[in-house]
């Protein structure tokens, strides 16, 4: 039983039709810092009303629904959210809402901090929402099971996955960008099949060794197939791609490798490179971004480009990715 079905069950008692949604304890009402949770609050055939709590500052997005009948209905009872549309921001704070049917395109929604959200929605959403938080912290707990800096260096990667992506307007990849953090984060997930003493190996890893490291990407892929899909999977297992077919494990070529795994590839040697792993030199921000952009020939010179000009005005602080 998750944290979500034992609030669902403690809130449940009722009688002569009614449900009643008791107030939970202090310590089970409010997400952790840097934790988002979806509590059901009440269902009704398609109709479903929910709570969500965003523990942190975050961008999520609005999509088209595939049903021309659903209509979302968001209120705001903490927090402040931002909606990015085309003749600016819409800021709404508490005691605040907005609906959303017949939408054509995608809208960036932005958390700035802690945010409760009662949503509200006549097509059924709760279960496939709960499913992936599931899969979600399963992986995450695996990962730092396995090594705690490939779990510190996946949060980075996502953090600079995500800024290349949000400052790529003109190019930007063709996938959500809720996808790219799913396949961002969990792009080393694989690593979970490496041997300890291999992963954490501070000398030159031994030929036999290699073959581990060198297969992590498939089995990275492989594990996030059935959860979350094929364009999220193909991300995490061309992240050691490149362009001139010098990278792993397949040796693709730069039209076999989507924009997405570039972005990720980027961000991946990014922070390898500006941190200390026991036997590398660390590198400044400034001195690893001019690096890759000088490597044409392995990375997109759209994703350098724009690393070189975040890292430039300071938009990648160095030590940023380690709240991520």
């Amino acid at each position: 039983m998750t944290p979500n079905d034992r609030q669902s069950e403690a809130s449940g008692d009722g009688m002569d039709g009614i449900l009643f949604n008791r107030k939970m304890a202090a310590a089970d009402t409010h997400a952790p810092e840097d934790e988002t949770s979806t509590t059901l609050l009440a269902k009704q055939g398609d109709l479903e009303v929910m709570l969500y709590r965003i523990g942190g500052e975050s961008v999520v997005w609005l999509y088209p629904a595939s049903d021309p009948d659903a209509i979302e209905f968001f209120f705001v009872h903490e927090g402040v959210v931002e909606l990015a549309l085309d003749d600016g921001v819409v800021s709404l704070g508490p005691g605040e809402s907005f609906s959303v049917s017949g939408l054509t395109r995608e809208i960036p929604v932005k958390m700035q901090g802690a945010t409760q959200i009662l949503y509200v929605t006549n097509c059924p959403a709760y279960e496939s929402v709960s499913r992936f938080e599931e899969s979600l912290s399963e992986l995450l707990k695996r990962v730092n099971e396995k090594d705690h800096y490939t779990y510190r260096h996946s949060k980075a990667v996502l953090h600079y996955s995500l800024a290349l992506y949000d400052a790529m307007q003109e190019s930007c990849p063709a996938i959500p960008r809720d996808d790219l953090a799913v396949a961002a984060l969990f792009h080393d997930v694989g690593k979970c099949f490496v041997p300890v003493e291999i992963l954490q190996k501070p000398e030159k890893l031994e030929h036999a060794e290699l073959r581990y490291i060198l297969r992590h990407p498939v089995d990275s892929g492989r594990m996030l197939l059935p959860k979350f899909g094929e364009q999220i999977a193909e991300i995490a297992r061309n992240h050691h791609e490149r362009l001139n077919g010098s990278g792993y494990p397949r040796g693709l070529r730069t039209e076999d490798i989507s924009l997405s795994s570039q972005i990720v590839a980027v961000a991946d040697v990014f922070d390898a490179m500006t941190t200390d792993r026991g036997y590398n030199v660390v590198k400044t921000f400034s001195e690893a971004a001019a690096e890759l952009l000088s490597l044409p020939e392995e990375f997109d010179t759209r994703i350098t480009k724009v690393l070189s000009r975040l890292v430039t005005s300071g938009a990648l602080e160095e030590g940023g990715a380690a709240s991520a």
